[in-house]
């Protein structure tokens, strides 16, 4: 495989990194040319950093038209033990070396810029290579140094939110803005990790109209690039120093959104609340209230309970009746003719006697009537006795029937009627 080397001339390593060191040597041609190395590596996660130094004894270089002393090594290379380039210098082209006469001594001096990132974890061999003018021409010399770059720790659990607090007064929002939580670690600058507790980049964003004073409503850190490694707490206070003012131009209701970048899987972080400015009442109210005084409620009637009172019929006499007196009208008595008669055979007909009410009367005087007997015999002889006999029934009949007529019209007539029908 190709590999390009990363060189640098001794002057520009000096320039570059303040450590290479040249020192214009005496000639000695008794010294024997010879050259050391020493060679530092420090592990950082997935990252070595090589300290280099070497220092000896070489011959001359000649450049084709003639020989002079170097006071640096004529190469020196850091080869990091994978593919990757290797850092280093190389000051050959050119350049011959003399192999014989004089010698002078050199050094080279590298502490830091060799540094290497390892894409996977193992172990490594760091091969330092020098070069100077030794016996027989071009000479060289190795040092090694092993690493071993371990698996790194699964990257923290990191999480950050943002946060608006405010309070409203009027027209005017007074606001403080924050980030909570946790974040990686920052690289800022070379190979530095810095433990920020603020975003990247945050701003702030209003609705059109409002007038923002105070506080800081954008920042962050310049220059700064996230990592995977470590954790550290966001500072709470990092963003609010003075509060931010926001002067609404009439009521209502407005948005105002807080958006920030931080070391996170999520990266972005943002917070919008919602801000209501209330109308604003135009007369200004006493804040002493006047004393009132309570108007008396009026009082219902308390209903009293009643007994209710018992009553008592008023007893009632009845009135006495007295029966008027009934006096019975004369009759003048009818003289009648026997009508010989046929007797039927006749059919005594049961009665029941009706009750009867007996009716307080008074005692009259009863006129005699006078009778009148027949004594005319029936021309038929042996029916005369027959004929009495006949008619007694029927009178008995009639008296009968006179009591039943008295018993139905309670009268005396009734009576009267019937002694007048047994008398004939």
């Amino acid at each position: 495989m190709s590999r390009s080397i990363r060189v640098t001339k001794a002057v520009a390593v000096a320039s570059l990194f303040g450590a290479a060191t040249m020192v214009a040597p005496a000639a000695n041609a008794a010294q024997e040319p010879s050259m050391t190395i020493t060679l530092d590596a420090t592990v950082t996660g997935k990252t070595v950093d090589v300290a280099y130094k070497d220092s000896g004894v070489q011959y001359y270089a000649n450049d084709g038209q003639k020989a002079m002393s170097r006071y640096g090594a004529m190469a020196f290379f850091v080869d990091y033990g994978d593919d990757s380039d290797p850092d280093g210098y190389d000051g050959r082209p050119g350049l011959t070396c003399e192999t014989t006469g004089p010698t002078s001594p050199f050094r080279d001096s590298v502490s830091s810029g060799y540094s290497h990132t390892y894409r996977k974890a193992g172990t490594y061999t760091i091969t330092a290579t020098g070069y100077y003018c030794g016996e027989g021409g071009l000479q060289t010399v190795e040092k090694t140094t092993t690493v071993n770059i371990a698996k790194p720790a699964p990257a923290p659990k990191v999480s950050a939110a943002a946060h608006i607090e405010y309070t409203v007064d009027g027209l005017t929002a007074t606001l403080v803005p924050s980030v909570t939580g946790t974040q990686h670690e920052m690289k800022y600058g070379r190979n530095k990790h810095a433990k920020y507790g603020v975003p990247l980049v945050y701003t702030m964003s209003f609705p059109e109209g409002a007038e923002v004073s105070g506080g800081a409503t954008k920042g962050g850190i310049k220059r700064a690039t996230c990592t995977k490694h470590g954790s550290v707490e966001f500072d709470p206070v990092m963003l609010s120093g003075d509060p931010v003012v926001v002067t609404f131009p009439k009521p209502g209701t407005y948005e105002v959104t807080l958006s920030a970048d931080v070391c996170t899987s999520q990266r972005i972080v943002s917070k919008t609340v919602t801000i209501v400015v209330p109308p604003t009442d135009p007369t200004p109210t006493d804040p002493t209230p006047e004393p009132t005084t309570p108007t008396p409620k009026p009082t219902e009637p308390t209903p009293t309970p009643t007994t209710p009172v018992p009553t008592t019929p008023a007893p009632t006499t009845p009135a006495p009746t007295t029966p008027a007196p009934t006096t019975p009208a004369p009759t003048t008595p009818v003289p009648t003719t026997p009508v010989p008669t046929t007797p039927a055979p006749t059919t005594p007909v049961p009665t029941t006697p009706a009750p009867t009410t007996p009716v307080p009367t008074k005692p009259t005087t009863n006129t005699t009537v006078p009778t009148t007997t027949s004594t005319t015999a029936a021309t038929t002889p042996g029916t005369g006795p027959k004929v009495e006999t006949d008619r007694r029934g029927d009178d008995t009949n009639a008296l009968s029937l006179g009591v039943a007529g008295l018993a139905g019209a309670g009268a005396l007539g009734g009576i009267v009627v019937a002694r007048r029908r047994l008398q004939r």
